[in-house]
Order: structure tokens, then C-alpha cells, then sequence
């Protein structure tokens, strides 16, 4: 197991304006290792003061015409491969934080924020050095000088299961589009982003353009509806979204959520039940199924159901659970007690409505926030285990007839609408099935992730996207000019 190399981490002060300042008041948050339960460490909590001179620093660096306001596409780009070679830089260190504060497996932890943050900064800088700031386009009377500007101050608010790399599907197209930023963390998470304003600093990202203030939900609000604030954008749960959203409606700002799922893995009649285990961890179970894409209603036909109950379980019993700084370790603790408790209690649930487990179902005891990975079987679709998100190392396991219509039909019966899989040998039918799932991505005969394409909900799973090259216009106004004639450079 590698060695940690971190000792406590106290944090005092607010990285705001380029500058490490003392915040306005003298509350203090305290981050508990998942897995020992010893203090991580602690944070300064921002006020709403703090709130107010990060948005004022944000707003004077978004109209430094000497500054950031006046950078071009190659000036923001350069700037940004530089913040990705200082996030590298710190890659170890941001990955073993994210383990002790998530219980994140440490291989995930920093290849699933460290390596993605910087991947996403060197993405999007490449995106936006080949995007035009103006085209002109023939209009029926002259001519239309299309202008893509940036939106103005985004608050960016993170989850705290992957806290770093949700940050950055925000962040990176945000600076592509010239945008500054005030971001709030999870609190739950919030050490790493202080190492994330460490290297924003050393990578001469002009001060101002990124602002971090680690606060209550109350001061959130503060935020959301600060009117120096042009954009939300937020990953979290879906009840937390809707009251983002209403927020950011009645003061009609731009809005990105990210919110829950509950996504289905629909296996046809011919699906390859091996192929199938081969990816169930990352399809079903990643980050100690503490992921929204996770799939965690499998949906399986009744010729191979038992086969398919038998496989899984038994896949789920070969992975170690233990300390997620071992590299054996396949499944880790969960972020905190209440979360545990919290998916304990649906485990209770699962059983008082008739479900049972093959594998788990527990509640596991001794030091760290441990869950016990479980597969519930003869799951009906009007169970709780079927409908809502517990967010832990669980899946349900649903029996249809084999009708493809009807199988579609239990996938589709969520109000969630996130991700999503289809297993089959007969490529056309498959993929005919994954255009008809009502979800926003979909992964045929596989689990995977591209930050090169976009990613999104349907329904109660968000509004709007982010990744690929499109999220950029997320955060662009477009300008259009009316002018006679061809401007000079056309």
C-alpha cells in the first residue's frame, strides 16, 4: 500500500483577486478521513463579504482590456496549458486529498481529476485556438458579422465525488470562452481546491480570473443570485438543482445543471454475459458507486437472468474492499458517516419491500465509512431500490420477458435520464436500442467517457451540457453586427 505523504492540512486563508486573504469571519470547517477517521484537516469559511470580493475580482479582471478582458484565443490558450502543467505538477498530492476525503481508490482519484482537469485545460485550449471570434455571414440586405463573446462571471459550484474534474468541465471551456470565475467547492471536499489556487497562481493565471470561496449553502445562495454573476453552473443532486435553478430563473441568469441519475444497463437476449462483468465495475459500481452515470439498474432478460444474477454476484464478491491507498483495493469507504447511514437505510428499505441480496446488504462495522457492495435481485420497478439514487456500491437486478419493446420501456420508466448501456451481439438492434433510451449518453457493450463529446441529462437529470467542443457555447453570448458592407480582414 503506498505510504500517505500528507500531515494536516490547515487552510486560513481565501485564495480571492490573485491573493491569499483572510476571510471576514472566523468559521472553520473540518475534513474527516474516510477511511481512518482522523481530521484530514481544516478550512476557512467564506462570508458573504468574501462572496462579494470575489465576484468584484472576477468582474475587474473579465474588463482588463490589458488583462484577461483584452487576451485573444492564443493568449487564453497559452494560459491554460500552463494551469494544466501546474495541476500536473501536483497530481500525487490532489490524488491522495481526494482519497482521503471521497475514499476514492487512489488510481481513480487521480487519474479522474488530477489527469482530467489537465486533460480538459489542454482540450479546450486547442478548441478555442481553432475557433473564430467573428465570422461574417451573407445576409439579404449586406452582411452579418457574427461575434461570440464571453458571458461574463460564472459561479461554479462542484460536487464532492469528483471534485476536481466536475470543477474543470466548468472551468476549462469557461476561461476557452474568455469567462472569469468564482468557484465554491464541495464542503464536504474543499481542502483540494486550495491546491488548485496554488496552481492557477504559479501558472500566471491572471488575477482575478479564477476565485475560490469555500462556504455554507446560505453564502451559496448569496452567490447564485449575486448580480455580478451572469452564469450558474452546478453539479450536485437534482433536489439541490431545482432550488439552483429557481434561484437562477427569478434573476433570469444562464444556467448549466448537472444533477442525479438512476441509469439502466439493458441487456438484450443475446448480450455476452462475460462481456458484460468485464465492465460492470465501471459501468456500475466506479468510485465505490459514488458516480451519477453509474448504471445501477440492470435490466436483463428472462432466458439468462439467473446466469446473469450468478455472474454478477459473484464478480462483485472477487473485488477487495479495503483501504483505497492499496492498490488491490477495488471498492473503498464512502465519503461520510451520514452517507453511509443514508445508504444503509435504503438497504432496509430494499428488503422491508420484498427484494433480496445475493451479496451484501448489510451494514458493515469497524472504523471508516465501509458499505457493504450489494446486488439486489427480483427487483420491480415500482420498488425504492429501482427508483431512487442511493449513490453507494448497489445495484438492482429487473426481469423482463425478453420483448425488446418491453425492456426499453422499464429502462425508460425513470424519472432520471443521465446515462445508460445496451449489451448485445446484434449491433443494429443494439444501437437501434440506444438511440431510444431517453438518457444522454448511452455505452454500447461497454462503460466509457469521452471529455470529446458532450455529456448531459434528460428529465430530472440536469439542463443543458458540458465537454466536447459544443459546451464552449455555454458560456459565449453571440453578437451579431448588421453592416453593408465586407469589413477590413474578410
Amino acid at each position: 500500500m503506498p505510504e500517505a505523504t500528507l500531515s494536516i492540512v490547515e487552510r486560513d486563508e481565501l485564495y480571492i483577486g490573485g491573493d491569499w486573504t483572510a476571510p471576514e469571519t472566523s468559521a472553520r470547517h473540518e475534513i474527516v478521513d474516510s477511511t481512518t477517521e482522523a481530521v484530514v484537516g481544516s478550512y476557512a469559511v467564506a462570508g458573504r463579504a468574501d462572496v462579494d470580493r470575489a465576484v468584484a475580482a472576477a468582474n475587474a479582471a473579465l474588463n482588463d482590456r490589458d488583462g484577461w478582458g483584452g487576451y485573444g484565443p492564443a493568449e487564453r490558450a497559452a494560459v491554460m496549458r500552463r494551469f494544466a502543467d501546474a495541476i500536473e505538477r501536483r497530481r500525487d498530492a490532489l490524488g491522495e486529498l481526494i482519497t482521503r476525503e471521497v475514499g476514492t481508490p487512489f488510481g481513480r482519484a487521480r487519474g479522474a481529476n488530477a489527469d482530467t482537469a489537465a486533460a480538459l485545460l489542454r482540450f479546450y485550449a486547442d478548441v478555442i485556438e481553432r475557433s473564430p471570434v467573428e465570422d461574417l455571414r451573407p445576409a439579404g440586405v449586406g452582411h452579418s458579422l457574427v461575434r461570440r463573446e464571453p458571458i461574463g462571471v460564472v459561479a461554479m459550484i462542484a460536487p464532492w465525488n469528483y471534485p476536481l474534474s466536475t470543477l474543470f468541465f466548468k472551468l476549462a471551456p469557461a476561461l476557452a470562452a474568455g469567462c472569469t470565475a468564482v468557484v465554491k467547492p464541495a464542503t464536504m471536499t474543499a481542502l483540494n481546491s486550495f491546491l488548485v489556487a496554488e496552481a492557477a497562481a504559479e501558472a500566471g493565471v491572471p488575477a482575478g480570473v479564477v476565485n475560490i470561496v469555500p462556504t455554507d449553502r446560505e453564502t451559496g445562495d448569496h452567490l447564485v443570485t449575486h448580480p455580478g454573476v451572469q452564469k450558474v453552473a452546478f453539479t450536485g443532486s437534482t433536489d439541490v438543482g431545482r432550488h439552483i435553478g429557481g434561484l437562477a430563473g427569478q434573476h433570469l441568469k444562464a444556467v448549466t445543471l448537472e444533477l442525479g441519475g438512476k441509469s439502466a444497463a439493458l441487456l438484450l437476449e443475446d448480450a455476452s454475459i462475460e462481456k458484460f462483468v468485464e465492465h460492470l465495475h465501471e459501468l456500475s459500481f466506479a468510485n465505490n458507486g459514488q458516480t451519477c452515470t453509474n448504471n445501477t439498474r440492470l435490466i436483463v432478460p428472462a432466458a439468462i437472468y439467473d446466469d446473469v444474477v450468478a455472474a454478477v454476484t459473484e464478480t462483485v464478491r472477487s473485488w477487495p474492499v479495503g483501504h483505497p491507498m492499496d492498490r488491490e483495493t477495488v471498492v473503498g469507504p464512502v465519503v461520510s458517516r451520514a452517507h453511509k447511514a443514508s445508504i444503509e437505510r435504503y438497504y432496509e428499505i430494499a428488503k422491508t419491500e420484498g427484494t433480496r441480496a445475493t451479496i451484501g446488504g448489510g451494514s458493515a462495522e469497524g472504523t471508516g465509512f465501509f458499505v457493504q457492495p450489494t446486488v439486489f435481485v427480483d427487483v420491480s420497478p415500482e420498488m425504492t431500490m429501482f427508483r431512487e439514487e442511493l449513490f453507494g456500491p448497489a445495484v438492482s437486478i429487473t426481469k423482463y420477458s425478453g420483448d425488446v419493446e418491453e425492456g426499453l420501456a422499464i429502462a425508460n420508466d425513470s424519472r432520471y435520464g443521465l446515462s445508460g448501456a445496451v449489451f448485445s451481439e446484434n449491433e443494429s438492434l443494439a444501437l437501434d436500442s440506444a438511440r431510444r433510451l431517453e438518457t444522454g449518453t448511452v455505452g454500447f457493450n461497454m462503460a466509457n467517457f469521452d471529455i470529446g463529446a458532450p455529456f448531459g441529462g434528460r428529465k430530472d437529470s440536469g439542463v443543458g451540457f458540458e465537454l466536447g467542443a459544443e459546451a464552449i457555447t455555454a458560456y459565449l453570448h453571440y453578437k451579431t453586427i448588421f453592416t453593408p458592407v465586407v469589413p477590413a480582414g474578410f
